[in-house]
């Protein structure tokens, strides 16, 4: 490995732990905001729709708006480079779009609808910036597999950090005496400001350096956009594979706290909710930590079939919960720690594997174009959260939980107005079980288990059957672009930034 591939333990560190930041608010954002307005604030069902059409609107928008993003993202010269002002510029932007979308306004119906829309675009469209930027950088630092991999592992271990922060204090404190409205403005108020300082800490923290490969950057133009992405067959199967895992990953976990809320029996205290996502947290941060140690030993595919042999095990056993196996938080401990373990490892693996497509894109097309070919990550991310919300809220409708939910927000208020204190409150909340019947349940876990688990053997036999890029044909496609070649062996002469020759520096 030459020198120019070595990522600093500065570069590693201060660009890892921006995932923090940025982890707390998505999290917030795509796991709350619908349990917010529902179990909080108090919307119909028919509003419930009409948000959900709204977001899957949203996600359409985003397939325009992420490409496009990515050609300004490659196209950007500043003093500060191509990524870094937008990096900040995003992440300023989503924090304030966050804590508006947190406040209960105290409006419903149309012009509900109409500032909810407002607002959501908003994030999705500054939100999608920084993501952008933020990712890009990854790949622009190495073109070594390892050194990716290393600092792949280390950002994806703050950003579990980050997101199990969100998912497991939340029902913590919107329980507590704060209620629910306060307690949620206060998250989404300390997630901001986490999320605005973990982002200039990537900012004035990472310090990018020249390499011949990755500095080797052409201007990107719009009409480019389609071929530079589905001329990559590369790029589109890891798409795809990424897409399935996280629609599956993401509907586990938003119906999680309604599993633990109406079948677990946790309703109104979240302490067992928050128990599991600690233990979750830790399990998958250490898969994450010990992956460098795996990836010594066996090779990409040996560990993806692991783990998802580990991720099979786990939804079997989640579906037995209650039936074969006891209804205990240690059964699920157990299971949690399976699942989310082989979970980890797909998180991480097909991060790397896209970065990859980056280098495999420049060799077979001759150009290099990281930020449009990455703006497909947060599309991905973004079009799963939408498929998540979809599934998500028509489960809640079917099952008639949004029912339930609805009389816990109407609690919520009560208390909000002093007219029941907390234990009140709390015997009050207890009582909603009695309305759960095995219809609703069943209901709940076919969305939550054995949907996802469909998606993300999906994933799996994509993954197996189409992507190509091992070790061996990765380290061709380095040699090649050190000598200036492509797939067809030509030589890349001109820089088309500036119709100069290019000189590998």
């Amino acid at each position: 490995m030459e020198q120019s591939d070595k990522i600093s333990a500065r570069n590693k560190w201060t660009y890892s732990i921006g995932c923090i930041g940025r982890d707390m608010c998505y999290a917030l954002f795509s796991s709350y905001l619908v349990y917010f307005l529902i179990n909080a604030v108090g919307i119909s069902d028919w509003e419930l729709g009409a948000i959900t059409i709204i977001m899957l609107i949203a996600r359409i928008w985003d397939a325009i708006n992420d490409p496009i993003m990515g050609v300004i993202v490659d196209n950007t010269k500043s003093k500060w480079g191509k990524f870094k002002p937008w990096i900040i510029l995003g992440a300023v932007g989503s924090a304030a779009v966050t804590m508006l979308l947190f406040i209960d306004l105290g409006i419903s119906g149309v012009p509900f609808l109409i500032i909810f829309t407002l607002f959501y675009f908003l994030f999705d469209i500054t939100f999608t910036a920084n993501d952008i930027g933020y990712w890009s950088m990854l790949p622009s630092m190495s073109t070594d597999q390892k050194q990716r991999e290393k600092v792949s592992s280390l950002a994806r271990i703050f950003a579990n950090v980050g997101l199990f922060l969100i998912m497991g204090v939340t029902p913590v404190i919107i329980n507590s005496s704060l209620g629910a409205i306060k307690g949620f403005f206060i998250i989404a108020l300390i997630t901001s400001i986490t999320f605005v300082a973990c982002q200039l800490l990537v900012v004035f923290g990472v310090k990018e350096k020249f390499n011949p490969i990755t500095s080797r950057q052409d201007k990107t133009h719009f009409k480019d956009i389609l071929k530079l992405i589905f001329k990559n067959d590369q790029l589109l199967t890891i798409a795809i594979s990424i897409l399935l895992f996280n629609i599956g990953y993401y509907i586990t976990t938003s119906l999680g706290i309604y599993f633990f809320d109406y079948d677990f029996g946790d309703l109104g205290d979240g302490k067992a909710y928050t128990m599991f996502l600690i233990v979750v947290a830790v399990t998958q941060i250490l898969a994450l930590a010990v992956y460098p140690l795996f990836s010594k030993r066996f090779n990409r595919k040996q560990l993806f079939t692991l783990s998802i042999v580990l991720v099979v095990i786990g939804y079997i056993g989640f579906m037995l919960i209650g039936y074969v196996l006891p209804m205990h938080i240690i059964t699920l401990i157990i299971i949690g720690i399976i699942l989310f373990f082989g979970q980890a490892f797909i998180q991480l693996l097909v991060l790397v594997m896209l970065a990859d497509t980056i280098e495999y894109g420049q060799w077979k097309l001759g150009k290099r174009t990281e930020s449009v070919l990455f703006s497909l990550n947060p599309f991905i991310t973004k079009l799963a959260s939408a498929i998540q919300v979809g599934v998500t809220n028509l489960t809640l409708i079917i099952s008639g939980i949004s029912f339930l939910a609805n009389r816990r927000s109407g609690i919520e208020e009560d208390f909000k107005n002093n007219i029941i204190n907390g234990i009140i409150k709390t015997e009050q909340m207890k009582s909603i079980l009695f309305d759960v019947n095995d219809n609703m349940l069943l209901i709940l876990r076919i969305s939550m288990i054995i949907i996802p688990l469909l998606c993300i053997l999906g994933c799996y036999i994509i993954y197996m059957t189409k992507y190509k890029i091992d070790t061996k044909m990765y380290n061709r496609i380095i040699t090649d672009l050190k000598q200036g070649k492509t797939k067809d062996g030509l030589l890349d002469k001109t820089d088309s930034r500036d119709d100069k020759p290019f000189v590998n520096k």
